[in-house]
């Protein structure tokens, strides 16, 4: 196994395309506000060097509770492979162009439902949102959709990674990174 715990993470979110998982890129989110713990499932749409992202409207609870407490945790489990990788770090904003690049490559539909969505917030009625929804599909027939400046994407920045992987009689394998001064170092935990 590798020694860079971003690319190990790299490495079975392909693998898990690959084999043709139709999710997954979906990993779970936790944030905590108040000692009071929220998770919820995300979307991982890009993992590079620097971290993990995922985009969302930051006006939804889960962009308040990140913006009042950083430190995040996020989970993927890929059963198809025997492997859970845990991931803790601080999650921030990626800047506002590549927010609206990514934004842009997303058809247009999921553009309008981004714009009008009050994403967390009550719903008077399902049908409420898809009369709104008809409406904003015909006034962006023949327009362009601008970002919504409160929707964009977050990093997470690990800073500590576990690799857990399934192994006969329960003595899976898990190994533990974590960074010191910008360096992963790594360790095995009993399972």
């Amino acid at each position: 196994m590798n020694d860079n715990p971003i690319q190990i993470i790299q490495y079975y979110f392909e693998k898990s395309r690959q084999i043709g998982l139709r999710y997954h890129n979906v990993a779970v989110l936790s944030t905590c506000l108040n000692n009071k713990p929220n998770s919820r499932c995300v979307l991982i749409k890009e993992i590079n060097e620097k971290g993990l992202v995922f985009y969302t409207n930051y006006k939804s609870k889960k962009g308040r509770e990140i913006h009042k407490n950083p430190f995040v945790a996020l989970v993927f489990f890929w059963e198809k492979l025997g492997i859970q990788i845990r991931i803790r770090g601080t999650a921030e904003k990626i800047p506002a162009e590549e927010s609206t690049k990514y934004f842009k490559s997303r058809p247009k539909e999921s553009q309008i439902s981004a714009y009008i969505s009050k994403q967390s917030q009550k719903l008077d009625s399902y049908q409420k949102l898809e009369e709104m929804f008809k409406v904003y599909v015909e006034k962006f027939k023949d327009k362009d959709v601008d970002r919504p400046p409160h929707w964009g994407g977050l990093i997470i920045k690990p800073q500590e990674i576990e690799i857990w992987e399934e192994k006969p009689f329960r003595l899976h394998k898990r190994i533990l990174f974590y960074k010191k001064k910008d360096k992963w170092y790594k360790c095995f935990l009993y399972p």
